[in-house]
């Protein structure tokens, strides 16, 4: 049986995943900063190589020889190698060279076009010429004005450049030391993700969010007893006070009508449920029910045996947190006046849990999403609670949206299945199916032997199956099996 992954594991990986997306974003944000640093750099390094030379009067001079390069390929060599670029060519306004790391291409036309710097304008980017493609900026050259009104004419361009081979060397020696940053950042990063991780195990003292939820049941279950107690309290003083008048018979009358008589004993509100926990449960949340004028009663097909095992037992205590939330979602769902039903039958190797009501019913586009962590359809305000809930509308707020995710949680755990439609009251139904370990009894009570294929009365409207990926498979026309009456439907519960 496949195992959900574990918290430590669940906080421990998200943190890692947090981490390292930080760190490979600071990564490529720096490395882009480092090179958009890098080319500025080399562009104003080029401009003011290629200035210098637009300026040389030596190169000025020599426009005016016989032969120019004979006079500027030499100087323009030395300043190349002395600035630390690739070439430095200069050319007439024909674009004709003068110079050039490759003598060979000197008195020939420049392979890109110069119309930008004879215009007298300044070029900077990346072109591919001769010695390949490089970062490069061209800069006009201006001769000698015929006077002082007139403007002076451009005689020719002034190149220098950097190969791009050369830019991304740079650019490699320099991420050098930002990686082995970013390696220890992800290291440390990676390693207080993990005592996070221990702390807040440890702050919560190691448990599961299924124990989690086990004891937010076992806390509505005292809070309900504590209800059941108060409510019983009120009973006996009215019931002493009628036999101290010496009015037995209307004390027996009060009786009756209260249901003590019967309803003390959990074996009344179910009597196939011989589960101490499952009747506990079904016997408090018949109470908070009344008090809330809600009419809860257990489908007289129930019938679960005690567990015998440590696997059943663990069963029983899953189906607690799955049984307790859909009767609370339920009951909030029919409000006063309304009416919810519950089935609980075992069979040899699953528990089958059902709970109707005759609810309004949710669209059945928000199915799927009603067991979504944090998704409820509780209006604000609205605390489900009436008056039996006065002073814990805060309490309850502060929960909405936990209940049925807790109940995907536990199924999705167990590769069960939860089944979502319209029940027999008309409103909600929720049938959930949990698996046990493989070979153990679960112990079914009467006819606990029906098989998975022997349903009758399918719910009513479309089934929808709700789990995780890989889980809770899809039944036709939402049959369910297992128990009389056992259709699917989940169209009316708020989680």
């Amino acid at each position: 049986m496949r195992r959900a992954m574990t918290l430590r594991a669940q906080l421990l990986v998200l943190q890692v995943v947090i981490v390292l997306v930080l760190v490979c974003t600071t990564g490529v944000v720096a490395s882009a900063l480092q090179e958009r640093q890098l080319r500025e750099a080399y562009v104003d390094r080029m401009t003011g190589v290629a200035q210098s030379v637009a300026r040389l009067p030596v190169i000025l001079d020599a426009f005016d020889d016989a032969d120019p390069s004979a006079t500027i390929q030499p100087v323009a060599e030395v300043i190349r190698e002395a600035s630390g670029v690739t070439y430095v060519v200069v050319t007439d306004d024909r674009g004709i060279r003068y110079s050039h790391p490759d003598p060979g291409q000197i008195g020939r036309r420049v392979s890109t076009d110069p119309s930008v710097p004879l215009s007298g304008r300044t070029w900077t980017g990346t072109q591919t010429g001769t010695l390949g493609t490089s970062w490069r900026v061209k800069v006009p050259v201006y001769g000698d004005a015929a006077d002082d009104a007139s403007p002076a004419p451009v005689i020719g361009t002034a190149s220098v450049g950097i190969l791009e081979s050369e830019l991304r060397a740079d650019l490699s020696d320099d991420r050098g030391w930002l990686l082995a940053a970013l390696a220890a950042a992800a290291v440390v990063g990676v390693l207080c993700a993990a005592w996070v991780t221990r702390l807040v195990r440890r702050r919560i003292y190691l448990l599961e969010p299924e124990d989690i939820a086990g004891l937010l049941e076992t806390r509505g279950l005292t809070d309900a007893l504590r209800s059941q107690s108060h409510e019983f309290r009120n009973t006996v003083h009215v019931i002493s006070g009628l036999l101290e008048l010496g009015r037995t018979e209307d004390a027996v009358a009060f009786i009756e009508r209260s249901g003590y008589g019967g309803l003390a004993a959990a074996s009344s509100v179910a009597p196939g449920v011989r589960s101490p926990e499952l009747a506990a449960l079904l016997l408090v949340k018949t109470i908070t029910a009344r008090e809330r004028d809600v009419a809860l009663d257990v489908d007289e097909a129930s019938a679960v045996d005690a567990p015998t095992t440590p696997e059943a037992s663990a069963l029983h205590t899953d189906a607690l947190v799955v049984l307790g939330n859909l009767i609370d979602n339920a009951v909030d769902a029919v409000g006063t006046d309304g009416h919810v039903r519950v089935l609980v039958r075992a069979a040899a190797d699953h528990l089958r849990l059902r709970v109707d009501d005759d609810g309004p019913g949710i669209p059945a586009a928000l199915q799927h999403q009603v067991f979504k962590a944090g998704f409820t359809t509780k209006v604000a305000g609205d605390d489900g609670v009436g008056r039996a809930g006065a002073g814990r509308t805060g309490r309850r707020e502060h929960n909405r949206g936990i209940g049925l995710a807790l109940v995907r949680r536990v199924v999705e755990r167990r590769d069960g299945e939860i089944e979502v439609g319209t029940g027999d009251l008309g409103g909600a139904r929720v049938t959930v199916v949990l698996p046990g370990e493989r070979g153990a009894e679960l112990g079914g009570g009467a006819g606990a032997g029906a098989t998975r294929a022997g349903a009758t009365g399918a719910g009513r409207g479309s089934a929808a199956s709700v789990g995780g990926p890989g889980r809770g498979r899809r039944h036709s026309g939402g049959q369910d099996a297992g128990a009389p009456g056992a259709g699917v439907g989940a169209a009316g519960m708020p989680s």
